[in-house]
């Protein structure tokens, strides 16, 4: 019978079976491992949820350091290479996470948190020195 007599009656039409390819399997998921670390295409897209709740604290805490280290421009010299440092384990563990909740913003945030800590540093030599200068 067709589909369309099929619902005409009022009789539901029978489920198909979804049916494989002759010599295709399913591709398995791969366990991220150092030497295999989860890809971008493997990781969805981030999500407002990603914006507010950090699952990444190294990359959440490098990126306030460093932007802390920019403002704070005489405790740059300090604060500076403590975000760069934070923002390299947080991009080691980005790459090593196994959830995809979150993996973006952790990975813009640790960004964030070298760019803005190699500013502080290099903004707050300069400011030591012409103080100390004027002494």
């Amino acid at each position: 019978m067709d589909d369309g007599l099929i619902a005409l009656a009022g009789a539901r039409p029978a489920l198909r079976k979804h049916t494989h390819r002759v010599g295709y399997d399913a591709p398995t998921p791969i366990a991220p491992t150092s030497a295999n670390p989860v890809t971008d295409r493997q990781r969805p897209s981030a999500t407002t949820i990603d914006a507010i709740i950090p699952t990444n604290p190294l990359a959440a805490f490098s990126c306030y350091i460093g932007i802390a280290s920019v403002v704070l421009c005489f405790f740059g010299i300090i604060l500076g290479p403590i975000a760069i440092v934070l923002s390299v384990l947080g991009l080691k563990k980005w790459k090593a996470q196994e959830s995809s909740y979150g993996a973006t913003t952790s990975k813009i945030r640790a960004w964030i948190g070298i760019v803005s800590g190699a500013l502080g540093t290099l903004i707050s030599i300069p400011a030591i020195v012409s103080v100390m200068s004027n002494y």
